[in-house]
């Protein structure tokens, strides 16, 4: 058994294996394989809560399940496991510069950079007149991003984050400064569990949302539409069929919005974080006629520094008394906690009394979360592992789960050295990466509306999988479990660092690992959660025996390697339980929650 080497893994094609159980991957066409009808509400769910239910709440609540979190829950009552979900997680330590050794052969980068392991997000970025420090920061921020969601608490926070970010969309990469970018993260973040309204008046003056949207650009002499349609159209009214707003609406809207803008030299040169102001000689004075759809509202101008504010502030009052702002608000939280589609009985039975909820609580998200995510309707069995998982949810979801340890450091000190700030930099750019890979952008969804996989009926999650993506996603775990990803190679050199995960580590941790048919039903409980077949485990526990019709070939080894764990030892085990993991991963019921 010593002598075994790592064998070739045949990716098979997972998207016959998805048609087979059923599972449309069509991107058009209707989706008539799936159930959506619920005759559930929202009243308090007093049913069972046991396993199925709680990795449910932790599958909906959470970027990417771990079976620890279920063990946080697991003797939870309902309200006590809502009532964590619900707590905010700490404030959290600044982005550092942690690229510098990608930056080494830029002289005056390094002279005009931070010192390594120093925060960054309020300093100068220009570097004389051959660039700035731009792209290394914004790589950077989106590895930190990455890593906020593998450590997240068991808390629903970084996970409205996301769903603030695919609704108010801004964009790291193209939001100017990148200042800019880190204070696009820090106001979603810190609005995520308040009050909606108010996130509108500051993602408003947001300087990434600013520049991703032409605001800066919109003046009194030549005023730009962008923003004031998207702030109708996508980020509080919707596109409805009650909801009426006039194109007309859309121009005094952005007559009305005329004059913010921040100083881009100065920002990029100093100190501090971008301040956004109104330049009032680019506001447009005069006053604002709105519609019927707004109650004729005018919103009056005045030639006074201070109005411009005081005329936004009037404008999301206006837009907020309205009943399509909760009701899209309640609709896009529906179909991103619970089903993608919405169906007319859904909107009599859960989306027009959760507007109510929302309207009651004058715009505050946390009793709207409480009310869905303790509902009868939420915990009805149809919803269970009915979405396909994004590439963060499954990328992220792998990351959490097997800690993701480095078996194989192949940096050499003299060129590199065993530097674990940029080490962890680059472990979590390669987690970020892989969920570009995979079709997710973190930080720069492909356009305004966010990702088509939660807005566009009637695909919207199948968007995820194509014959492309399911086999970067089983690449990806071959990888982890076999040769390993590398987070960092040098072409020059011919060094780098490689991941790959300790897969006998792993399941030392389970009862009796020893027992080959307790292992499988433990990967099966811990990976899949939804019951397989009896050929389906049957197949999984042959992949461990490689054909070896002795039924105590395994606990041999397992007793082999337990007793002498030198490196052949622990290859065995690596070996047989990655061709095990290679099975579950290309299972369609392992890639939907």
């Amino acid at each position: 058994m010593a002598d075994e080497k790592i064998p070739k893994v045949n990716t098979p094609n997972l998207v016959d294996l998805f048609t087979k159980e059923n599972i449309r991957l069509e991107t058009v066409g209707i989706r008539k394989d799936r159930v959506y009808t619920s005759k559930k509400g929202l009243s308090l769910y007093t049913g069972e809560f046991g396993k199925a239910q709680k990795m449910h709440l932790l599958n909906r609540a959470l970027i990417g399940f771990s079976y620890k979190s279920y063990q946080e829950i697991k003797d939870f009552s309902l309200k006590q496991s809502i009532d964590l979900l619900l707590n905010p997680e700490k404030p959290f330590s600044l982005p550092i510069n942690d690229y510098y050794l990608d930056v080494l052969d830029n002289a005056d980068v390094v002279k005009a950079d931070v010192p390594k392991g120093a925060v960054w997000v309020t300093a100068p970025e220009y570097v004389k007149d051959n660039g700035t420090l731009n792209g290394s920061r914004t790589q950077s921020l989106k590895a930190w991003l990455s890593k906020q969601f593998v450590n997240q608490k068991t808390s629903i926070h970084w996970r409205m984050f996301l769903f603030y970010h695919n609704l108010l969309v801004a964009s790291l990469q193209n939001g100017g400064p990148v200042k800019n970018a880190f204070q696009y993260v820090d106001t979603l973040f810190k609005s995520s569990l308040g009050n909606f309204k108010d996130l509108i008046y500051h993602i408003t003056l947001d300087p990434s949302m600013l520049v991703y949207l032409n605001g800066n650009q919109n003046n009194k002499f030549s005023p730009d539409e962008n923003y004031a349609r998207e702030l109708q159209e996508l980020f509080t009214v919707g596109k409805g069929p009650n909801s009426k707003f006039t194109e007309k609406d859309v121009a005094e809207m952005a007559r009305l919005l005329t004059g913010w803008n921040f100083d881009w030299d100065k920002t990029m040169k100093t100190e501090g974080r971008t301040e956004v102001t109104n330049g009032y000689w680019n506001h447009d004075i005069g006053d604002k006629q709105f519609s019927e759809f707004y109650g004729n509202r005018k919103i009056s101008g005045a030639n006074n520094p201070d109005r411009a504010d005081g005329e936004l502030r009037e404008a999301i009052d206006m837009i907020f008394t309205t009943d399509e702002v909760a009701k899209y608000m309640c609709r896009r939280i529906y179909s991103f906690f619970v089903n993608p589609m919405i169906e007319p009985s859904t909107e009599d039975l859960i989306i027009t009394p959760l507007a109510k909820v929302f309207r009651d609580n004058k715009f505050e998200i946390l009793p709207v979360l409480r009310t869905l995510l303790s509902s009868e309707h939420f915990f009805d069995s149809i919803h269970y592992n009915s979405i396909i998982k994004s590439p963060a949810d499954f990328v992220i979801g792998l990351a959490k789960e097997f800690d993701m340890p480095l078996l194989d450091n192949k940096f050499v000190p003299v060129v590199m050295g065993e530097d674990a700030i940029y080490y962890d930099y680059k472990r979590y750019n390669g987690i970020h990466n892989q969920m570009n890979n995979l079709g997710m952008n973190m930080g720069d969804p492909p356009n305004v509306a966010g990702w088509p996989a939660y807005y566009q009926t009637p695909a919207f999650d199948l968007f995820w999988i194509n014959s492309e993506t399911i086999v970067k996603r089983a690449q990806h775990t071959d990888s982890m479990f076999n040769w390993g990803n590398w987070v960092y190679y040098n072409n020059v050199t011919k060094t780098g660092m490689l991941v790959r995960v300790d897969l006998a580590e792993y399941v030392r941790k389970f009862n009796t690992p020893e027992n080959l048919d307790a292992l499988v039903d433990q990967l099966i409980d811990r990976l899949i959660n939804i019951p397989i077949n009896s050929a389906t485990r049957a197949n999984i526990k042959d992949r461990v025996l490689q054909g070896n019709t002795n039924p105590n070939y395994w606990t041999g080894a397992w007793y082999t390697f337990v007793g002498n764990p030198t490196a052949d030892n622990r290859q065995v085990i690596q070996n047989r339980l990655a061709q095990a993991m290679g099975l579950i991963f290309q299972l369609g019921e392992t890639h939907l929650h």
